[in-house]
C-alpha cells in the first residue's frame, strides 16, 4: 500500500506514551497479613480482575487511536492511483489524438474543440510548480513544447492551436513517448493524460505493445487518464472518396475526359444526398456538383464527371465529396500527367519504318497509331502518339532526345563487328534515359543472342535486363505451340492485368520459339514476372531502374518464330495502349503519396537548396506556389542510387505539395498528391470502457470531457486516499474510548 506521506508512520511511535504512563502508574504495595481481611479476600481479587481488564481495553483504544491518527497524517492510497499528493507538484504528460476522426461533431463543438477545453481544465487544476509538456498522436507522436515545461500559459496556448491531421489512430507510439517524457521530469507524482474519442482501432493496431506499455506505466506509478472526447453513442454517418480513375488510358491536351470516382459509406447508418464535384488544378471542372441519391452502410457508389485537359504537364485532380458527418476523407487527389504528344523510338531490324508486316517495327507501329498509313496521313499527324523508326546499327544517342519511350525489336547489340547492332555510345545513353524516368521495352527475335545481351544490357553492363537471359529452350512445333497463360496474370498489375479479360485474344497469342528469362538466377533480384506461358515458363518480366521501367518479352513482337503475340489488333492496341500509358507516366515527378509517407525527388539538375510548397486551400485558384506556405529543405543527399534525392516527410495533413528548388515555381520541381489515410474510416466505433478494460487486463481511469472535467481531476487525484476513511474510524474510536473512560473512572 502507497503513502502519500508515509514518514508521517513514525507518530505511531507515541504508542509508547500510554504504555509507559499505564505501567509507571500501576499502583505499588506490600502484602501485610490481617486476619479480618482473609474473608474478603476472594471479593477483592474478584474486583481487581474486573478493573485490569478496564484499564487494558482502555489501553488498547488509546494506543489504536495513536496508530489510527499516525496512519491518517500518512494518508494510504490505494494500489491503482499513482502517488499523486493533492497539493504536490506534479509531471504532467499531455497526448492529443490529432487523426482526423477528432474533426467530428458532437453538438456544436467537434471533439478536438472538447478535447482542447478538457485540456486547459487539467492544466487549470494542476498543482503549484507542476510541469507540463504537450504531444500530438496519429499513427505517429510528434513534442509539441512549450519551450519551458513549467510555463502554464505558453502550455494553454499551444493547446489551443492544435490541429488535425489526415493520419489514422494509433495510441501506442503516443503512449511510448509520454512516459517517457514523463520520467524525465523531477516531481515525485507523473500523470498522463490521453485525450482522444477512443476509436476502437486505435487501440487494436498494436493491442500487445498498448497493454504493456499500460502495464509499464502502472509498474512505475504514472497515473494513466483518459480522457473520452466524443460521444461513444452518437454514430458518424461518413462516406470516403476511395478512387477516382480516368477512362482515357494516356491522357493528352485537346480532350474532355471521362472522370470516374468511387465513393464508399464507411458509417453504420445509409448516408443521403452527396455532392460529388471535381477540381482540376483548384478550378472547378463542373459547376454544378453530381448528386448520390443514398449510399447504404459498406456499399459503395460511382459518379461519372467530365473534364477538358488543355494544358500538357502535371494536372493536378482533386475530387470532394460534401454532405456527411466527417470531413477528413472527404478528398482524394491524384496526379495526372497530360502530354501534348508521346514521342516513341522504334529500334527495329529489319526493314525498319516500311509499310509491310515483315518489317521489324510494323505491328508495334500499328498498335500505337491505329490508322492507315495512305489514307488517314492527316489523323496520324495529328494524333498524340507519333513514332520513329531506326535500324540497330543506324541509331546513336542523339534519338533519343524528346522521347518517351523505347522500342529494342529484335535489336542486336553491337560486340565485335562495329557495323552490326546497336553501338556502345547509345545504349549508354540509354540506360540514363531509362534511369531518368523513360520507359524501356524489349521484344525477343532471332537476332537477340542471349550472351552478348547479358553482357552488353546485364547487370555488369548497361543494367537493363529485368532477368539474366538463359541458354536456348527447345523449340515448339505448330501443332503445340507456346502460350500466355492468361491465369497467371495478377489482378492489380496495373498493365496486363487490365487486359486479362481479353482471355480469348490472349490464347490465340502463340509462337514456336522463345527466350529463356531465367528468373531463378542470382542476379533475378529486383525483376518481376508478370506473365508466364501455360508451361510455366516466363514470358514477359519486368524491372525498374532509376525512376524507368523495362518490359521484356520473351516471345518476338512481330512475325518471327511463328509469333501471333501482336497480330490480333483487338489485342494489341489494348496492351500497347496500357504499356504505354504505365511507362511513360513514370516520367511525371511526385505522384500520389497517403499522409504521412515521405516525398522523395531526385532533380535532374542538383540545386543549392530546396523548399517544400505546403497545400493550397480548397477552391484556391491556380496559382504556381509563390503564395503558398514554403518550408525549407536544405540540399539533395545521397539516395540509394547513384543520383541524390531530397525528401521530406513532413505530409501530415492532405493536400497538393511540390518539391522545388528555393524561389522555383511547381513547374520546376516534382508535386505529390497526399491522400487521407483511410484506415481511420475504416472503422468508426469507439471503444466502450468494459472492451478497454479487457484489452489493457484492467480497468484503467477514464473521463468523459465536459463541464466537470477539472472536478473530475481533483477528485481522481484523492479518491484513492483512505485517509477520510481512516480519521472517520479514528472519531469512532475516540467517541467509544470517551465513552469507555467515562464509564471506568478514568479520564485522560
Amino acid at each position: 500500500m502507497p503513502f502519500q506521506a508515509p514518514l508521517m508512520l513514525f507518530g505511531a511511535a507515541a504508542v509508547t506514551v500510554p504504555l509507559a504512563l499505564h505501567f509507571f502508574y500501576r499502583a505499588r504495595y506490600k502484602p501485610l497479613p490481617w486476619g479480618p481481611m482473609k474473608l474478603l479476600k476472594e471479593a477483592v481479587e474478584q474486583t481487581s480482575r474486573r478493573l485490569k481488564f478496564q484499564e487494558r481495553l482502555l489501553l488498547l483504544l488509546r494506543c489504536l487511536a495513536l496508530i489510527l491518527l499516525a496512519l491518517a497524517l500518512a494518508r494510504p492510497a490505494l494500489d491503482s492511483v499513482s502517488g499523486v499528493a493533492s497539493d504536490g507538484p506534479v509531471d504532467a504528460v499531455l497526448v492529443f489524438d490529432t487523426s482526423y476522426s477528432m474533426a467530428a461533431r458532437d453538438g456544436e463543438k467537434t471533439r478536438l474543440e472538447r478535447a482542447k477545453d478538457a485540456a486547459v481544465a487539467v492544466l487549470d487544476a494542476l498543482p503549484d510548480q507542476s510541469s507540463v509538456q504537450i504531444y500530438a498522436c496519429a499513427d505517429r507522436a510528434q513534442a509539441l513544447g512549450p519551450v519551458s515545461r513549467y510555463n502554464r500559459d505558453q502550455a494553454k496556448q499551444l493547446v489551443r492551436s492544435i490541429e488535425v491531421t489526415s493520419l489514422s489512430t494509433d495510441v501506442l507510439p503516443g503512449l511510448t513517448d509520454a512516459l517517457a517524457a514523463a520520467e524525465s521530469g523531477t516531481a515525485p507524482a507523473k500523470e498522463i493524460y490521453v485525450f482522444s474519442d477512443m476509436q476502437k482501432s486505435g487501440f487494436e493496431r498494436q493491442q500487445p505493445g498498448v497493454r504493456a506499455k499500460c502495464e509499464e506505466a502502472r509498474e512505475k506509478k504514472a497515473g494513466l487518464v483518459f480522457v473520452r472526447c466524443g460521444n461513444p453513442e452518437r454514430k458518424i454517418p461518413n462516406v470516403s472518396v476511395v478512387d477516382v480513375k480516368l477512362l482515357a488510358a494516356i491522357p493528352h491536351t485537346r480532350t474532355r475526359v471521362p472522370f470516374v470516382v468511387t465513393v464508399k459509406n464507411t458509417g453504420p447508418e445509409p448516408v443521403r444526398g452527396i455532392k460529388v464535384s471535381l477540381e482540376l488544378d483548384g478550378k472547378a471542372v463542373e459547376r454544378d456538383a453530381t448528386q448520390i441519391d443514398q449510399i447504404d452502410p459498406g456499399a459503395t457508389a460511382e459518379v461519372t464527371l467530365t473534364g477538358g485537359l488543355d494544358e500538357a504537364g502535371s494536372r493536378r485532380l482533386a475530387v470532394y465529396a460534401d454532405g456527411d458527418g466527417l470531413d477528413g476523407d472527404n478528398v482524394l487527389y491524384k496526379i495526372v500527367g497530360v502530354r501534348d504528344k508521346v514521342n516513341a523510338l522504334l529500334v527495329a531490324h529489319p526493314f525498319a519504318g516500311l509499310p509491310a508486316t515483315d518489317a521489324g517495327d510494323w505491328f508495334v507501329r500499328k498498335a500505337l497509331v491505329p490508322f492507315d498509313t495512305e489514307r488517314e496521313r492527316d489523323k496520324i499527324e495529328k494524333y498524340f502518339i507519333a513514332t520513329e523508326s531506326v535500324r540497330p546499327d543506324e541509331v546513336g544517342p542523339d534519338k533519343l532526345a524528346g522521347k518517351d519511350i523505347v522500342y529494342l525489336l529484335n535489336a542486336p547489340v553491337r560486340t565485335d563487328d562495329p557495323f552490326v547492332g546497336m553501338p556502345p555510345a547509345f545504349v549508354s545513353q540509354l540506360a540514363e534515359f531509362v534511369k531518368g524516368g523513360g520507359g524501356l521495352v524489349i521484344g525477343a527475335g532471332p537476332l537477340v543472342n542471349p550472351g552478348d545481351y547479358n553482357r552488353v544490357l546485364g547487370r555488369a553492363g548497361a543494367g537493363l535486363l529485368p532477368v539474366p537471359l538463359g541458354p536456348d529452350l527447345p523449340a515448339a512445333t505448330a501443332e503445340a505451340p507456346f502460350r500466355p497463360a492468361a491465369e497467371s496474370i495478377d489482378d492489380r498489375d496495373d498493365v496486363f492485368g487490365k487486359v486479362k479479360p481479353y482471355a480469348d485474344w490472349i490464347d490465340r497469342a502463340t509462337f514456336t520459339r522463345m527466350l529463356h528469362l531465367d528468373d531463378t538466377a542470382p542476379d533475378a533480384a529486383g525483376g518481376r514476372v508478370r506473365v508466364r506461358t501455360t508451361d510455366n515458363r516466363p514470358l514477359v518480366a519486368s524491372r525498374v531502374v532509376g525512376d524507368g521501367e523495362v518490359l521484356f518479352f520473351a516471345a518476338p513482337l512481330d512475325e518471327s518464330w511463328g509469333s501471333r503475340l501482336m497480330a490480333d489488333g483487338q489485342f494489341a492496341v489494348p496492351l500497347t495502349t496500357y504499356i504505354v500509358s504505365h511507362l511513360t507516366g513514370r516520367k511525371v515527378p511526385g505522384g500520389a503519396r497517403t499522409a504521412g509517407d515521405t516525398l522523395t525527388w531526385a532533380p535532374p539538375v542538383v540545386a543549392p537548396g530546396y523548399e517544400l510548397i505546403k497545400p493550397r486551400p480548397r477552391t484556391g485558384k491556380g496559382d504556381d506556389g509563390r503564395n503558398r506556405q514554403r518550408v525549407k529543405l536544405g540540399g539533395a543527399k545521397a539516395g540509394a542510387g547513384a543520383r541524390p534525392v531530397v525528401s521530406t516527410a513532413d505530409s501530415l495533413v492532405a493536400g497538393e505539395y511540390a518539391i522545388v528548388p528555393v524561389g522555383g515555381t511547381e513547374a520546376d520541381g516534382a508535386t505529390f498528391a497526399v491522400n487521407p489515410d483511410l484506415r481511420e474510416t475504416d472503422n468508426l466505433e469507439p471503444v466502450s470502457d468494459s472492451e478497454l478494460e479487457k484489452m489493457l487486463g484492467y480497468r484503467p481511469t477514464v473521463i468523459q470531457a465536459g463541464a466537470g472535467t477539472e472536478t473530475a481531476i481533483r477528485e481522481r487525484r484523492t479518491h484513492g486516499e483512505w485517509t477520510e476513511w481512516v480519521l472517520l474510524a479514528l472519531l469512532l474510536l475516540l467517541m467509544g474510548e470517551a465513552t469507555w473512560a467515562w464509564f471506568c473512572g478514568r479520564a485522560w
